[in-house]
């Protein structure tokens, strides 16, 4: 019999993009629930005495720690959460694994190996495995959390229109608002795919499917080349440095 697994995460994005991943790197499994929050959480190890927990920590009713109680040592659990704080503590509880978000196709990909390697019955490496050991694919940022006001906003990346940062601060600008992390904008550009995102300034990344035009600054009128970055639907004028105007030159 396939293994089978429960997913417990309070915030939908992040449950659907562990469960698609999981779909993805190990077929076999069967998700036999998800739930999101330490309540539901336990009723479920009870009723469908899964062989598998991904758990969160941070959750409302009982978190994470509190709810791996419940959970039988015949039950492997892996723990996924934006907080590396806990890591020992979930190890003391038993944890198979401990997962820090954002997560990567690589990491998760070594916690199945993990998990397969403690089942009596390991199916042979899956196709998937055996291109990603070959490939190697990078993996970039899908989401990310940043603070809007007194609260924090799940902001996917596809939808941000450019970042702008200064000494302490990135601002994540989309069409419904801006918003802010602390990541700095070189670590940022790192996890973002090069084939949607370009740096334009030391200051700015902007989405290239964002872009509607490139228009030559008055400052590139009288002679310095500068070039500007024109939005679609949008007044603001992003400024190409001339350290990154070579990519536009053509467009």
């Amino acid at each position: 019999m396939m293994p089978r697994a429960l997913i417990v995460e309070d915030e939908p994005l992040l449950r659907a993009e562990l469960m698609d991943q999981l779909h993805v790197l190990w077929p076999e499994l069967q998700i036999a629930g998800q739930v999101e929050n330490g309540i539901e959480a336990v009723a479920s190890i009870d009723a469908l005495k899964p062989d598998i927990v991904f758990l969160d920590i941070q959750m409302p009713g009982l978190n994470g720690m509190e709810v791996a109680r419940h959970i039988p040592e015949s039950c492997q659990v892996v723990f996924v959460t934006a907080h590396s704080e806990y890591a020992l503590a979930a190890f003391d509880a038993g944890a198979s694994d401990y997962l820090v978000k954002p997560l990567t196709t690589a990491r998760l990909l070594q916690t199945i190996r993990r998990l397969k390697s403690r089942t009596t019955a390991s199916p042979p490496p899956t196709v998937w495995e055996q291109l990603f050991e070959q490939e190697r694919a990078p993996v970039y940022l899908k989401w990310i959390k940043a603070s809007s006001g007194n609260s924090v906003r799940l902001v996917m990346v596809s939808e941000v229109l450019y970042f702008q940062s200064n000494e302490k601060y990135t601002r994540v600008v989309t069409v419904d608002g801006d918003a802010l992390i602390r990541l700095p904008l070189k670590s940022l550009l790192e996890q973002l795919d090069p084939q949607l995102f370009a740096q334009i300034h030391r200051s700015a990344i902007v989405n290239l499917q964002a872009i509607d035009r490139i228009e030559r600054s008055e400052y590139g009128a009288r002679g310095g080349g500068g070039l500007e970055v024109i939005l679609k639907g949008r007044t603001e004028r992003l400024t190409v440095s001339e350290g990154f105007a070579k990519q536009f030159r053509q467009m």
